[in-house]
């Protein structure tokens, strides 16, 4: 056959699966695997699930002709990757996703009133997990199972992996096992939603970095509060209210990430994306949230999206500096400097020229497939939003960028959910891209 004629009865098996890839993408959203680290999570209780996942797209693999290896770091959640051996001659392949999610919120919140339903309705999928990335992980393995009907022989070897830990950058439990027991590949292809740019082709993510600050106060009656901050009261000597000097250093982080939207930019990411985001305030009495005390302290977590050629160490001094100057400006803060604690670090990805390959096929994958759709022509190239297990391939030595259905606006949110002709036509595109990238005979 030439080589038109295997594309075409790939995807011709493709198309006739869809209803299959439906229903099977309900299922497996119906399964409840949220992270069981992910933080308000009783461990023991939730276990096990994101290990029904693999399992059940790991039998998926097996249909499809692969070798299946099965394990865990962590017992009940188990990693499942399937290797389809080639003939020879060819490029290796990656294809990759995670079955964690993370937990669905106040189901009260969801018009299904279920957030694991995995309700099917005209042109969408619901439930949790649904564009994250559950769509992606079996657009994949119907993609390797499209590959397995049609007859089609491979050159080079094609992996595909479902792993567990995303959510909370787990990736010991769960890529980063992978490349440990011996899986590479010439590129790699992560499934993760390409939104808001809806299955566009992403070769580069931002860095993450999370830190809170704390800020020290002098508790004392409520009441003296004017004694503590008008002219010819006890002052300090008195109490300091911590919220009070909390938002000081609030302030000064907002002006820093003004000036980032003009000094921290990337030419594969909107203006103004790398911020600088105060997500969770705590501060009070210690031991009492009254407001009948001066606060005594004020903690603010932070969330950081830099640019992926930023080294991180280099944006936590800026941050630090920051601060500091901040606390020179006022008696108290001089005295008592706000306390740092940098919890984590999700590296960027930015393989470079070494993915311009793989960046190239996946582009002429999905350009070639998509005609007649919404999504026609060439797909966008962007930046991701977030952060992804590519960081970690890549780390690793295999080039790898993402590629899939969903949007990133609607994960992690209530009423999440998948477009079926996107996860159909990105099961299209990562069938042409095997057969294109690996050879066939």
């Amino acid at each position: 056959m030439t080589s038109q004629e295997i594309h075409d009865r790939v995807l011709a098996a493709v198309d006739a699966l869809k209803d299959d890839l439906v229903a099977t993408l309900s299922e497996v959203i119906s399964i409840p695997s949220v992270n069981p680290k992910y933080p308000g999570q009783v461990y023991d209780e939730v276990v096990g699930l994101e290990g029904r996942v693999s399992r059940l797209v790991g039998e998926i693999y097996e249909d499809a002709g692969a070798d299946v290896e099965y394990w865990a770091v962590e017992k009940g959640r188990d990693n499942a990757v399937g290797t389809l051996r080639g003939t020879g001659g060819g490029r290796s392949l990656i294809f990759n996703g995670h079955v964690d999610v993370v937990p669905p919120g106040n189901p009260d919140r969801w018009s299904s009133g279920d957030p694991f339903s995995g309700k099917v309705d005209d042109d969408r999928v619901w439930g949790r997990g649904a564009s994250d990335m559950k769509a992606g992980l079996v657009a994949q393995a119907f993609a390797l199972k499209a590959l397995h009907r049609a007859g089609v022989s491979l050159k080079g070897d094609l992996i595909i992996e479902a792993v567990v830990g995303e959510e909370v950058m787990d990736h010991e439990c769960g890529v980063t096992s992978t490349v440990e027991h011996g899986y590479r590949a010439d590129a790699a292809v992560v499934a993760e939603p390409s939104g808001p740019t809806n299955l566009g082709v992403i070769p580069v993510t931002p860095g993450l970095l999370w830190f809170s600050v704390t800020v020290q106060g002098k508790a004392t009656h409520s009441s003296m509060r004017g004694q503590t901050i008008r002219a010819g009261g006890g002052g300090s000597a008195v109490g300091v209210n911590a919220i009070d000097k909390g938002m000081l250093v609030f302030q000064a982080m907002q002006r820093l990430e003004e000036e980032w939207a003009f000094t921290k930019t990337h030419p594969l990411f909107a203006p103004g994306h790398f911020t600088i985001h105060p997500g969770v305030v705590q501060g009070g009495p210690h031991g009492v949230l009254v407001p009948f005390i001066l606060s005594e302290y004020m903690t603010i977590e932070y969330c950081i999206w830099y640019p992926p050629q930023d080294d991180p160490e280099t944006v936590k001094a800026e941050v630090e500096a920051q601060i500091r100057a901040i606390a020179q400006t006022d008696g108290w803060l001089r005295e008592h400097p706000p306390v740092v604690d940098w919890k984590l670090n999700w590296p960027a990805n930015d393989p470079g020229e070494a993915a311009h390959a793989i960046t190239a096929a996946v582009s002429s994958a999905h350009e070639r497939v998509s005609g007649m759709t919404a999504y026609q022509g060439p797909p966008p190239v962007a930046g991701f939003c977030a952060v992804e297990d590519c960081s970690f391939l890549t780390a690793a030595g295999i080039p790898a960028i993402s590629y899939g259905p969903g949007d990133l606006r609607v994960a992690h949110a209530d009423d999440e959910y998948c477009l079926i002709e996107e996860v159909h036509l990105a099961a299209r595109t990562y069938a042409s891209l095997a057969l294109d990238w690996c050879g066939t005979d």
